[in-house]
């Protein structure tokens, strides 16, 4: 039975699709558009060069500057004096400033200056007239000369608004705490400081003229409330002298009488509190005797001396009854003397604070008859007035109160508002007049434009040389593979100068490879199959083969041949590309017997082997030509060939058709240890690639990476060790081993 590796169960779609779902390496893409970096420099350049062309194109705009103090918090004045529109608003917020910038960007004060300064026959505001196409191409009879003049009345006003609306184009407005600052442009420096005046003035001007008319309009909603006022006063006036003259009370005796009604009426007030005072007193004293409670918050006990005195000597006798009955006993003569000396004491304080009682209960006493003696007068004198007479007048006279009041209310509001309508607006003002401009703007719109539109064109080459390199066809790099595939890059095979003569063109590569151990060919070579004994445990059995025809895989296949039979292993290369024959014909062993007549039983194992001189490696061509190639590949007799090789030779490398033509390739994967697929640098496109690994969807396992062939190392970074002098160091040792 021969060496085989078994096969497994491999989803290979989710393996595909895991593979292309890793995330994009950004670093990756951003090198590999770095190397279009001619086509990033004219995309730049190109930008550039429009943005110039765009400056020069535009034309030059001047920029007058006003600076407008809206309110002044240090003026002594009445607030509402300095608020232009609003008279009755105490300070000016956000919202007020907000109000009034938008008021001086606003349509009528653009209508105004355009009127004033006649804007619509301006050429930089007037409204552009449409060209007709008789005048376009020069036919007589075409040619709109009404124009300006051609104008009605109708026509004015539109025109006006037009140019209003061109004049707000023009026109920047910003806050400064109480400043606005205000810029307008235009074409001519001088016109550019006119517009700045003439705005400012009129803005001032129609706020003025609001207050004013708000001013007015509130002046003479007050006159009205005034004299309404007036003649209700009069007319409940005369109603009360009438009310007097029939009833016979005259004005003295009415108005004695309410006096003094309210002044009884303000006396039993605070003879009643006096009286609920005194009560709270009481009662809080009797409280405090009864239950012998804090005497602190009675200032009346508080204030008895005796009481006082008293107090102490209880506590001290009490104190000292203790003390002698805890060391004598309670029937002792002194304890029994101590404590009659403590009831005396106790009567005495009963007396004295019943006393005090006495006193307050005798202070309450009186409060109450006070309290009567006003309620009955009150009721006397209530009894007189509370006629149907002297009710009448009091409710004559509230009203007359109420609506002198009013009335005086109003007519000092009146004449507060009469006085500000005489008065100039003192805060709002110009306090820095409008610039006569310089220089243009455009000096500053190139020193913003052209360093926006450098890096706009360097961002938009940057993108387009990455998404150029993102969509490119084919890989250059084995990071691309690596990410496009999901499978290890085993090594990268350097491009090597090509010769007309084939047969000559693999002779200096196995020479190579032989005799220069420390060339890059070499040293790619012997990566390759470093990383293939690193891959599994003891490779044995080694398929080479690729997607698409003339890729490299048979010069790949022969260099590792090579480089395992330098290194001192038993190598044999079998060539079981039926069909091209490409190492054959390289090693000039196409004619003899091979692969194929040992397959058929014509030939004999030992016949179809031979041994390179070159390389010391051992090769089984290819052979005759023969049908159904892909039958006799997959047969027994293949299989046990496999099997009597391993045990013969230390390395078997398979060089086969590729992916795509044919299916050679993958009938062989079943007897292999691993695959190498082989891809062209920069030739083979992603979708040959992709196909291929669906190929050896049933052998996926076996699949140990790619080889990167036929690379440019100048353009691969990293991969020329430039500073390494391999010739010179193989010199070196030869010289040293001699």
């Amino acid at each position: 039975m021969h060496d085989q590796v078994p096969a497994t169960s491999v989803d290979y779609i989710e393996e595909m699709a895991a593979a292309q779902a890793t995330p994009v390496d950004l670093l990756a893409i951003v090198l590999a558009a770095l190397r279009r970096w001619k086509l990033i420099t004219v995309i730049t350049l190109c930008a550039l060069i429009a943005t110039y062309g765009l400056l020069k194109f535009l034309p030059s705009l001047y920029e007058s500057t006003v600076e407008i103090l809206v309110y002044d918090p240090q003026q002594q004045i009445d607030t509402a004096i300095q608020k232009p529109v609003s008279p009755f608003v105490d300070a000016i917020g956000n919202e007020a400033m907000s109000t009034e910038i938008n008021i001086l960007k606003s349509k009528s004060v653009a209508l105004r200056v355009a009127r004033e300064l006649h804007l619509d026959k301006d050429p930089e505001f007037e409204p552009q007239q449409p060209i007709s196409w008789k005048d376009r191409f020069g036919i007589p009879g075409g040619s709109n000369r009404g124009g300006i003049e051609g104008r009605t009345a109708a026509e004015k006003p539109e025109a006006l608004d037009q140019a209003a609306d061109a004049l707000l184009d023009h026109i920047q407005v910003s806050q400064n705490s109480y400043i606005i600052r205000l810029s307008v442009s235009s074409q001519s420096p001088v016109k550019a400081q006119r517009l700045a005046q003439t705005i400012a003035a009129d803005y001032l001007a129609s706020q003025r003229e609001a207050r004013q008319q708000a001013l007015e309009r509130v002046a003479m909603w007050l006159k009205g409330r005034v004299d309404n006022l007036q003649s209700r006063v009069l007319e409940t006036e005369s109603s009360i002298e009438k009310l007097q003259a029939d009833s016979s009370i005259s004005e003295d005796d009415f108005n004695n009488t309410r006096e003094e009604v309210a002044g009884l009426y303000a006396q039993l007030m605070k003879a009643r509190e006096d009286v609920e005072e005194k009560r709270a007193r009481l009662d809080q004293a009797r409280h405090v005797v009864e239950t012998n409670g804090d005497t602190q918050s009675i200032p009346e006990l508080t204030a008895s001396s005796a009481l006082e005195q008293l107090r102490r000597e209880q506590s001290e006798l009490s104190s000292r009854a203790t003390d002698l009955q805890n060391r004598l006993g309670a029937n002792h003569i002194a304890v029994v003397t101590i404590r009659q000396q403590l009831a005396a004491v106790n009567n005495q304080i009963s007396a004295e604070a019943n006393h005090i009682l006495g006193d307050l209960k005798n202070a309450y006493d009186i409060a109450v008859r006070q309290q009567q003696a006003l309620e009955a007068n009150l009721q006397t004198l209530t009894s007189h007035v509370n006629s149907e007479t002297y009710t009448k007048l009091q409710q004559l006279q509230r009203v007359a109160d109420a609506d002198r009041k009013l009335y005086e209310s109003y007519l000092s509001q009146y004449n507060d508002v009469s006085e500000r309508a005489t008065v100039q607006d003192a805060s709002s003002r110009i306090i820095s007049p409008a610039t006569l401009p310089r220089s243009t703007t455009s000096a500053r719109r190139k020193l913003l434009l052209f360093p926006l539109g450098g890096m706009a064109g360097l961002g938009g080459g940057f993108m387009l040389a990455c998404l150029l390199e993102y969509l490119r066809p084919v890989i250059k790099t084995g990071a691309e593979i690596e990410q496009f595939i999901g499978r290890p890059v085993m090594g990268v095979v350097p491009l090597v100068g090509r010769r007309k003569d084939r047969g000559a063109q693999y002779n200096r590569l196995l020479g190579e490879v032989v005799n220069e151990p420390f060339s890059h060919l070499t040293e790619a070579v012997h990566a390759i199959r470093i990383s293939l004994e690193l891959s599994s445990v003891n490779p044995k059995v080694i398929l080479i083969t690729s997607a698409l025809p003339a890729e490299g895989k048979s010069t790949v296949a022969m260099l590792l041949a090579a480089s395992s039979a330098r290194s001192g292993r038993k190598t044999i290369l079998l060539d079981c590309d039926l069909r091209q024959q490409s190492t054959s014909a390289a090693l000039q062993n196409k004619r003899q017997p091979g692969l194929s007549d040992f397959l058929l039983g014509t030939a004999k194992l030992a016949d179809v082997i031979t041994k390179d001189p070159i390389t010391n490696i051992y090769v089984i061509p290819a052979g005759s030509m023969v049908p159904n190639a892909p039958d006799w590949l997959k047969s027994q007799r293949m299989r046990d060939l496999i099997a009597a090789l391993r045990s013969e030779f230390d390395y078997i490398v398979m060089d086969t058709s590729p992916l795509l033509p044919v299916v050679d390739a993958l009938v062989l994967t079943t007897v292999a240890d691993k695959v190498l697929v082989v891809v062209e640098w920069s030739r083979t496109p992603r979708d040959s690639i992709a196909e291929a690994f669906k190929v050896l969807r049933p052998e996926a396992h076996r699949v140990a990476g790619i080889v990167l062939n036929k690379a440019d190392g100048s353009r691969i970074p990293g991969y020329v060790y430039s500073s390494y002098n391999y010739r010179s160091v193989g010199k070196h040792l030869a010289t040293h081993e001699t």
